[in-house]
């Protein structure tokens, strides 16, 4: 299972005090100029909002296969959600 469908199935299975938006992180050759594009290098697959208590916690979600691996760069930002009181997992294949 590719992380796509895995993602695409993840988006499905939301409850409605979620709400998550795909994240797509990389640099793009434009001429003899690169463009990034993403919220920032690491940062997750999905990023959006849980409603907890009638307030909007920052959300974020990487998605994996169930043998795909964690970079440091992306364990960094799921790091820096979870202390500054957001709310941040790792999903696995595995795990659907």
């Amino acid at each position: 299972m590719t992380e796509s469908t895995i993602l695409r199935q993840y988006l499905l299975s939301l409850p409605k005090n979620v709400r998550l938006f795909r994240n797509n992180v990389g640099r793009l050759r434009v001429g003899d100029r690169w463009i990034q594009y993403g919220l920032c290098p690491g940062s997750s697959d999905l990023i959006g909002w849980t409603v907890v208590n009638g307030v909007a916690v920052f959300t974020a979600v990487e998605i994996k296969t169930a043998t795909g691996r964690v970079t440091p760069e992306q364990q960094r930002f799921l790091d820096a959600v979870v202390e500054a009181g957001g709310l941040a997992t790792v999903y696995r294949a595995d795990q659907a």
